[in-house]
């Protein structure tokens, strides 16, 4: 045999394997989408027929910052549970609280809830997983219960001077601006640089300084920076093969930028711990625990960026949210206005707990938070073996569902059902009023039928958010102080669509939210 004649011999070969790898390719690909489609345990479950064979529609929509939108319309057609993707459901919870307690809550068997999705949640720079994220179920245990007195009434008490010190820097600068001719103001940065402050004090003993300047540090303008990226960084977890490769090319800048956003919270905990405190603030609650309870020092830097994060991005969006419905809602601010300078002669007199009773106020708090809740996604969970491999776990009373499946009640396309509220899309603070009290005002009670419970802005079951309750002592004081003295009006060129036009990359995207502020009564 010539050369020639062996070359051309062993290309056609060449090319006979390789087509014959394309077709078996092709092949399995047809196949696994058939399989999906027609015949995997979810097939049963409605949804687009492209999501049934393929991520890929789910990642575009988290990764453009169209998820909530999307996944709100996806309900809106297919109904309270629609399959998303082929092994993952979202759901919305129009059955009581049902779905919430079946996914969130704890089980019998064990008592244990259903394990968070751990690719769901960015791998922590030193590889711990905090409270509010990932953390295996004793470490969350010991963890909650570490915590827990840090965020009680009792320590809120202690602290509410230290709230009540940034409130008043925040209400001094409003009044600056005012005086200086300059009353166009960023509210929703202004909200931001405050929770930011008091949690600083809270974690790290010393607050960040934002609001003297009005700016925000480079480590807070780097964490919103990086919230466009973390759909990124989930779609890479979520493959084990493409995090392998990430792992082999990721670029040094990046590394380097992860390990000094850790390190300015590992930093700060240094310090704290060096200097000692006497103020109540996180740490001389948790590190009075016993020796078996107390946190390692890598806990603790993790928890510091918890803190950071969760005690601060979501309570100032809330705010901003509120903001933004009452000045598109006149009648409403009218109503929360009075109510709050009818309570109050004078400032000193707005405190943590003369705030609480508030109805009105505390009404329009959780209707912003249904109509825009800081988290506005789903949150999988693993839904765990029921005995057997095969067995299906029926949640809900409804659905039986294969062990594996990622599982996640919607926030926002639950708070916006139709199933659970009347005029969904619109800001009725008096949804959440007491029934005696609309009852006396002689109403229709057009809401009366609203399923409340399905509002579950701070999540729901063991694993629900410990700061709950300084959130909303934090929210009542800050604005009781606001609306007591100021008058907002929404600066209509450049916020009339603040809310409709954001993104959410797990959390929102937000714009300035620009008002015009006067002094009250002038």
């Amino acid at each position: 045999m010539s050369w020639l004649t062996f070359v051309g011999t062993w290309g056609d070969a060449a090319s006979t394997a390789t087509a014959l790898l394309v077709a078996v390719a092709v092949a399995y690909i047809v196949g696994a989408a058939i399989y999906s489609a027609a015949f995997h345990p979810l097939a049963g479950f409605p949804g687009p027929v492209w999501c049934s064979v393929s991520r890929i529609p789910f990642w575009i929509a988290c990764i453009t910052g169209k998820q909530v939108r999307w996944m709100h319309a996806l309900h809106l057609r297919y109904g309270p549970v629609v399959r998303y993707s082929p092994t993952d459901l979202s759901f919305v919870d129009d059955d009581g609280g049902s779905v919430w307690k079946a996914i969130h809550g704890r089980h019998e068997k064990g008592g244990r809830e259903f394990a968070k999705a751990k690719e769901w949640f960015v791998t922590p720079a030193n590889g711990i997983y905090g409270i509010n994220s990932a953390a295996a179920h004793e470490d969350h245990r010991r963890y909650r219960a570490l915590f827990a007195p840090a965020f009680s009434e009792r320590a809120l008490k202690s602290q509410e001077p230290l709230f009540r010190s940034h409130v008043d820097l925040l209400v001094t600068k409003l009044s600056e601006a005012v005086e200086a001719g300059q009353p166009v103001v960023d509210m929703a940065k202004l909200f931001q640089l405050t929770t930011f402050d008091i949690m600083g004090e809270l974690t790290f003993g010393k607050s960040l300084g934002q609001l003297d300047t009005t700016t925000y540090s480079h480590w807070v303008r780097a964490v919103f920076d990086s919230i466009r990226a973390i759909p990124i960084a989930q779609l890479i977890q979520y493959y084990p093969l493409l995090q392998a490769i990430f792992d082999l090319v990721e670029p040094q800048s990046i590394r380097d930028m992860k390990y000094n956003h850790f390190r300015f919270s590992a930093d700060r905990v240094d310090r704290r711990l060096e200097r000692g405190s006497d103020k109540p603030d996180i740490w001389n609650l948790v590190l009075s625990a016993q020796d078996d309870k107390k946190l390692s020092l890598e806990e603790m830097y993790c928890h510091a960026d918890v803190f950071m994060l969760a005690g601060s991005e979501t309570t100032g969006t809330a705010m901003a949210g509120l903001t933004y419905y009452l000045l598109t809602n006149q009648d409403k601010l009218a109503l929360l206005t009075h109510e709050i300078r009818s309570r109050f002669q004078k400032e000193e007199d707005i405190t943590m707990e003369s705030t609480a009773p508030l109805k009105y106020l505390n009404a329009c708090i959780n209707e912003a938070l249904r109509l825009y809740p800081p988290v506005p996604v789903g949150v999988p969970r693993v839904v765990p073996s029921a005995g057997s491999d095969e067995a299906p776990v029926v949640l809900g009373g409804r659905w039986p569902v294969a062990p594996g499946t990622r599982v996640s009640v919607h926030h926002y396309a639950t708070c916006r059902s139709p199933a659970n509220f009347a005029d969904p899309d619109a800001f009725v603070p008096e949804r959440w009023l007491p029934i005696a009290a609309r009852e006396a005002e002689k109403s229709e009670l057009p809401y009366a039928g609203d399923r409340r419970e399905a509002m579950q802005a701070f999540g729901y079951g063991p694993r629900d958010c410990l700061g709950r309750n300084m959130a909303l002592h934090e929210m009542r004081l800050v604005l009781a102080r606001l609306y007591f003295r100021f008058d907002l009006e929404l600066c209509a060129a450049e916020s009339t669509r603040w809310v409709d036009d954001q993104r959410a990359f797990i959390l929102w995207e937000k714009k300035p939210l620009f008002c015009s502020v006067r002094l009250a009564h002038e």
